[in-house]
C-alpha cells in the first residue's frame, strides 16, 4: 500500500474507493462487511462504516494486516524458507482469487471499452494454475529435499528456475494485456483496484523469483 518514502493512509478519512484502489486485496475486505467501494466509492472510511453500523477499528485492522508484511529475505536457509512460504506463497494464494473476480467483473461491466483488458480473466486462471503448480512441487519435494540436505537438490532446483522463466515471461505477456497495468482516466474503482493489485502481484512473483533464484538456490545448486 505504502513504499518506504510514503507514509500510510489515514484510512478513517481515506474515501473507500481510494482504498480500493492503492491497497490490494482491500476489496475483499470490503464485501465480507458488506462496503460499498463502487458506486459509494467517494465516501470516508468513518462513513460507510457509520452508515452500516460497523465497528471502524475491526475494519481498520483487517485492512492494516494486508500491509504488514516483511520485505527482507532472512540469512538462514530454514528461514528463507519460511519467509518464501509466508510472505509468497500465502499471499498469491489469497490475492489471486480477488483479481480474478475483479478482472471478471471489469472484462463483464467494461466490455465496450475500448481499454477493456479482454482475456484478462482467463489469462489470470491459468497463471494461477501454474502458479499454483510450482508452488505445490516447491512444498513437497523441493524445500523438503533442501532442508534435508539432499545431494540431488541440484535437478528440482533447475526445473524450478526453468518455470520461473515462464513466470516472467507471463509477467510480460500481463503488462501488454493491461497498458503497463495503467488504468484509463475514466476507470471506475473495481478497474483501478484490479491494476492496483496486479501491480503488486507482479512486484511480488518478481520478488519472490530473486528470492529464490539469486539467494536460497545459489546455496545447494552445484554446476
Amino acid at each position: 500500500m505504502t513504499h518506504p518514502d510514503q507514509p500510510a493512509l489515514p484510512l478513517a478519512e481515506t474515501p473507500v474507493g481510494e482504498i480500493a484502489a492503492r491497497l490490494p486485496g482491500s476489496t475483499a475486505v470490503f464485501r465480507s462487511f458488506k462496503l460499498d467501494y463502487c458506486c459509494g466509492g467517494r465516501q470516508t472510511l468513518a462513513s460507510a462504516v457509520e452508515k452500516r453500523g460497523l465497528s471502524l477499528a475491526e475494519i481498520e485492522r483487517s485492512l492494516v494486516a494486508l500491509d504488514q508484511q516483511p520485505v527482507t529475505a532472512p540469512d538462514e536457509p530454514d528461514d528463507i524458507i519460511e519467509f518464501i512460504l509466508s510472505r509468497f506463497h500465502e499471499t498469491h494464494r489469497r490475492e489471486l482469487p480477488e483479481l480474478i473476480r475483479l478482472a471478471r467483473r471489469v472484462e463483464q461491466v467494461h466490455a465496450g471499452h475500448p481499454d477493456v483488458p479482454l482475456g484478462l480473466t482467463e489469462f489470470l486462471n491459468a497463471m494461477a494454475a501454474e502458479l499454483g503448480s510450482h508452488m505445490r512441487k516447491e512444498e513437497a519435494m523441493l524445500f523438503p529435499m533442501i532442508r534435508a540436505g539432499h545431494p540431488m537438490v541440484s535437478a528440482p532446483i533447475a526445473v524450478m528456475e526453468a518455470e520461473h522463466e515462464d513466470h516472467f515471461a507471463a509477467l510480460k505477456q500481463l503488462e501488454a494485456m493491461t497498458a503497463n497495468m495503467e488504468p484509463p482516466d475514466d476507470a471506475c474503482a473495481s478497474w483501478r483496484a484490479l491494476y492496483g493489485g496486479l501491480r503488486k502481484f507482479a512486484d511480488d512473483l518478481s520478488e519472490h523469483i530473486h528470492t529464490e533464484n539469486n539467494i536460497l538456490f545459489p546455496r545447494f545448486s552445484h554446476r
